[in-house]
Order: structure tokens, then sequence, then C-alpha cells
């Protein structure tokens, strides 16, 4: 416990305290039990995503997240959702760069009567052609839904600023012409290729006894075996060093705020330290209302209807972002003045008021994401994947010990002075005033 400002601030300790142990198939699974409650989630985590499609099967990851409710060849579609909705539960899905994962919540003493459902859809997927063709229609109209949403479209334009080679820069969702050419037994390649125990992590939260749960886990997916890799990975080149400011700018029509976006290379998890000290800076700039950024440029100049900052973490490095909502006029005014806290944090040190408050804010944060099963079991699933669940307790270490030094130093090795990406999504008609000495591309 420390006191320096006044205000005390308390270690918090990791609410990931289960052990992760392993299947006979070598899929790794974590049981937590937690007595109080009835409420029991399940989540099945696979590591793959958009960053793991070779460019012939981009849209893939998503597009099997859908299929995967389309059943096996011994539960039919809509199984899974009727079984667990009709007991009250929830079901759902999602798929980002880096990972897949299917989650259901249901009431403890209905676990055993809905897990083989899940198992056997997320182990066994049929993917039939008929089923396959349906669901292709609709993973259309969600891509251009996507393209309708101004910030899917604003972050968009801002990962093909950033990312030359990377398959990063790339939509998660695909696209229509991918899709298009996407097969049922292309997708089952795929399937075959990653959804593997050694690429696979089960996590279940809520009032359960974790020896009979490590039995029945074991019963539904300890008989998935491993088979030859049928997909390869992407290959790709290096990114090149930014050595520059790269700008982007484009117009939207019935676009009625500007997004102004200002974004620099990041860590990967495979460096944790940095990454976590990256998130500081980010809580220091944008992270709430007392935040840098937030109390320069909307409440005292009220030059931004919203302003945020973070530190996006991935399997490989991600991007510093800071993200403003503004009229097209106020777009040079705001990137300086973002740019100069930029500047100060690599000239000078944060206070310790400030340095408090953002470790407060950042443990709290990570406390209130563990509230209910589902959220814990995401904590799990996702510490997991990316380099394991004693991530967590170094995570809130790492928060609880920074230095005021060491951020600026952090700020002075990433936050590089003319090296940034900037991009500019603006109504149409307007004209956007941007920096001297800066790279511009208009499209």
């Amino acid at each position: 416990m420390e006191s320096g400002i006044g205000i005390e601030f308390t270690l918090v300790t990791s609410p990931l305290t289960a052990p992760v142990r392993q299947l006979n198939n070598g899929m790794s699974a974590i049981v937590h039990p937690i007595p109080v409650g009835s409420a029991v989630a399940v989540d099945v985590w696979i590591k793959t995503g958009g960053r793991h499609e070779p460019p012939a099967l981009l849209g893939v990851s998503h597009f099997l997240e859908h299929m995967v409710f389309k059943g096996s060849d011994r539960v039919g579609p809509g199984m899974l959702d009727s079984a667990v909705e009709r007991r009250g539960g929830l079901t759902n899905a999602a798929t980002s760069q880096d990972y897949t994962h299917f989650y259901i919540t249901v009431a403890a003493d209905d676990l055993a009567d809905t897990l083989p459902y899940l198992a056997e859809v997320v182990t066994r997927a049929a993917i039939p052609a008929d089923e396959f063709e349906r669901e292709r229609q609709v993973v259309i109209e969600e891509i251009l839904r996507s393209e309708d949403d101004p910030d899917r479209r604003a972050f968009k334009l801002m990962l093909n600023a950033a990312y030359q080679n990377h398959p990063y820069r790339r939509p998660v969702l695909g696209t229509i012409d991918s899709l298009n050419t996407l097969t049922p037994e292309m997708m089952r390649a795929y399937h075959r290729s990653w959804y593997q125990p050694e690429h696979m992590t089960v996590v279940v939260v809520g009032q359960v006894e974790p020896d009979a749960t490590f039995a029945l886990l074991e019963q539904h997916f300890g008989t998935l075996t491993s088979s030859h890799r049928e997909v390869d990975l992407p290959v790709f080149s290096p990114e090149p060093p930014l050595d520059e400011v790269r700008r982007v700018e484009q117009a939207q029509p019935r676009l009625e705020q500007t997004r102004l976006m200002l974004a620099w290379p990041g860590a990967s998890s495979a460096n944790w330290e940095d990454a976590c000290g990256l998130e500081c800076l980010a809580s220091v700039l944008g992270d709430g209302r007392s935040s840098r950024l937030v109390q320069l440029l909307r409440e005292e100049l009220g030059l931004v209807r919203g302003i945020g900052s973070a530190s996006a973490v991935h399997l490989d490095p991600g991007l510093f972002t800071i993200s403003a909502y503004l009229e097209a006029a106020d777009v040079a005014a705001v990137e300086s003045a973002i740019l100069a806290e930029v500047d100060r944090l690599r000239r000078e040190c944060i206070s310790p008021v400030e340095l408090q408050r953002v470790r407060r804010i950042l443990a709290n944060e990570f406390v209130f994401a563990a509230e209910s099963p589902m959220q814990l079991a995401h904590l799990y699933g996702y510490y997991q994947l990316n380099g394991g669940t004693e991530l967590a307790r170094s995570y809130l270490r790492r928060v609880h010990a920074i230095s005021a030094e060491e951020l600026r130093d952090l700020a002075r090795t990433y936050l590089l002075s003319g090296r940034y990406f900037c991009t500019v999504l603006k109504p149409e008609e307007c004209s956007v005033s941007v920096g001297v000495d800066s790279t511009s591309t208009s499209t």
C-alpha cells in the first residue's frame, strides 16, 4: 500500500486463480468454481482468426463462426441454440484477428445437458453445402452493414494506412469477392487444420465442482484428435520502419461528424511489459473525463465531441491510437493539440497524481471486467491464448509498479515525433486543412 499523495492505492489481486490443465488429447482446460450464484459460463477459444488466413481464404474464420451453429452430422442446424435457449440460457460467438471463440451461459443444473451440444458443433462442424450458401448471404449483408458504419470505416482506413504487408490490414469479415470464392470444402479444410486440441482452450466458470467438470470436459472434448494441417499460415514481409507522417483522408456521403485518428506502432503480447506500459500512457491521454485530452479538447476548448486513446495488444504488434469526433474545420487544431500532449509525455514525467489515477483506473477496469462468469471466462481465454493466464497477474503487478520515468521512456521509444499515421474520415464536400511536412493521400 502506498499513499504518497494522500490517496491510498492497494495492489489488486488477479481474479484468474484457477490452474490450466490438459485434457488427454492436449487441449487446455480451465475450471474456475464460484460457490455463490447458479450460472455457469462455458467459453471455447480457438487460436485462429483473420491473422491466420491465407489470401485465398480471406474471411473464412468469421464465416466459419457462423457455420458452426449449423451443426454437425449428429446435431442439426439450430439445435445448439435450441438446447441452450429453451433452458433460459444464452449462446454467442466472436471472431477477431487472433482468435475465435464460442460461448454459452446456462444454469448450473443444465451444464451436463448443454455442454455436449457445444462440444459437438465446435469440434465436428459439418458445414453442409445448402446451409453454406444461405449463410454466405447473411455474412455478405453483415459486410454491407459494416461499410455503412462510420466508426468501422474509419478504423478500416487506419488499418490500411498502418499496415502495408501484415494480415491485420485486412477486414476480419472478408470482402464480398473473397466470400464468393469460398467453398464448403475449403472451409472444412480450414476447420480441420485449426480446430485441433493444441490450438484450443475450454473455460468453465460458475457453480461447478472442478473434478466432475474436468471429467465432463474429457468426455466431450477429449475425443478430438489432431490431424495434419491442410491450410498454411499466410506469408508476409515485415512492416517497413515508419519514418514519416503517413496521412490518408477520405470523404463519406451522409456523414455528420468527422473522425480523426492518430496512431503509432505498438507492442505485441510477446513484449508484455511494454504493452502494459503503453496501456498506462493511453489512460493518461484519453481514459475518462479527467484524462489530459478529454479535459483539454472537450472540456476546456470544446473542439471535439468525444476523444479517447487505446493501445491494442495482439499476437503481433498492434497500434497505439487516439481517436476524436469533431468538425472538419477543427482537424488541424486538434491534431496539433494531440501532438503537443504526446510530446509532453516524451519530455516530462507525469505527476504523482496522474500516476495514481492511472494505476487505480486500470486495476479497477480489470476487476470490473470479471464480475460475471462469462466476463471471467472471456478473460481466462484471452490471456491463455496471448501467452498464459499468469500474464493477468503480471499485468496488475506491472501497472502497480511502473514509474513515471518508465512511462516517459516508453513514450520516447514508441510515440515518436514526426512518425505516426493520421487518417481523416470527413463528410463529403468538406475541406480539411492538414499540417505541413506531411505525406497526404486522398481517396
